[in-house]
């Protein structure tokens, strides 16, 4: 409750003037009246707030992944590779199964007995298998192909040097002479097979592009057939150039894929 300024008698927030002396109190004693703000929220792309000491980070936009052209006399290769890939796969795990059943037999574990009854249905299917590859026709195998054949082989012969020495079937001396040698071996020709592979990765990206383009041709001859743009007859003819297309990339990708994989097992025994 405010006090008069003129007589200093109290008043009432509500007088217009002091009853005692007149003096008029509106102006005086008004209360301000507190602006009313109205928020309205508007949509908008904010810049995050940077914390302190931080550097603004700048976007970049990511230029397309520039794909190596692989030639022509590669890509038959590759796509020749392909075809017997797969089978040559599979021929490669027999062999080390039935090499895996010898060893047994050698240390004790089965009798010659249980080695030749396990053993037959092996031997049976890489006899056909061989025979498979060779109405197949032989292809050459890509120089990367010779070099990790070459490492597998001493990583495999370090591995059972290892067992050996473990076992006291060799003195310390022979296994670290003939490491040595296998090592000297792997070095030689480790530089040339990442070299190998990083140029398959390469063409990996570049095959998967093509099927990729292939697959949107499909789709687009599909349309094209559907609202009458093309003939059926001329449908049919593409179809069939296009999926013998998708087949044969596609073969070339596994067996890069294939390769691939198997020199990446071969970094995780190093």
């Amino acid at each position: 409750m405010p006090n008069c300024p003129r007589c200093g008698q109290r008043t009432e927030d509500w007088f217009v003037y002091c009853k005692y002396c007149g003096l008029p109190l509106k102006h005086e004693f008004e209360e301000t009246k507190k602006p009313v703000t109205i928020k309205v929220e508007v949509e908008e792309t904010k810049k995050p707030k940077l914390e302190m000491g931080k550097k603004e980070i700048k976007t970049e936009v990511k230029k397309p992944v520039e794909l190596e052209k692989i030639p022509e006399d590669i890509k038959r290769n590759l796509v020749g590779r392909g075809k017997t890939y797969l089978v040559e796969t599979r021929l490669r795990k027999l062999n080390k199964d039935y090499e895996t059943l010898k060893t047994r037999q050698i240390v004790g574990e089965i009798t010659e007995e249980e080695l030749e009854k396990r053993s037959e249905p092996l031997r049976q299917e890489i006899k056909e298998i061989k025979k498979t590859l060779e109405d197949m026709g032989a292809t050459e195998p890509l120089e990367v192909e010779v070099l990790l054949a070459e490492k597998e082989t001493q990583v495999e012969r370090k591995k059972k040097l290892e067992e050996l020495l473990l076992k006291g079937e060799i003195r310390e001396a022979i296994y670290q002479k003939l490491v040595s040698e296998y090592d000297a071996k792997l070095k030689e020709a480790e530089k040339k097979l990442k070299e190998g592979i990083r140029k398959m990765e390469k063409w990996q990206i570049s095959l998967e592009a093509e099927k990729q383009d292939v697959i949107d041709q499909q789709e687009m001859l599909i349309a094209r057939m559907k609202i009458g743009d093309l003939p059926v007859k001329e449908y049919e003819t593409h179809k069939k150039e296009l999926e013998t297309k998708l087949n044969e990339t596609d073969l070339a990708c596994q067996f890069l894929e294939g390769v691939i994989e198997r020199f990446r097992a071969t970094e995780e025994l190093d």
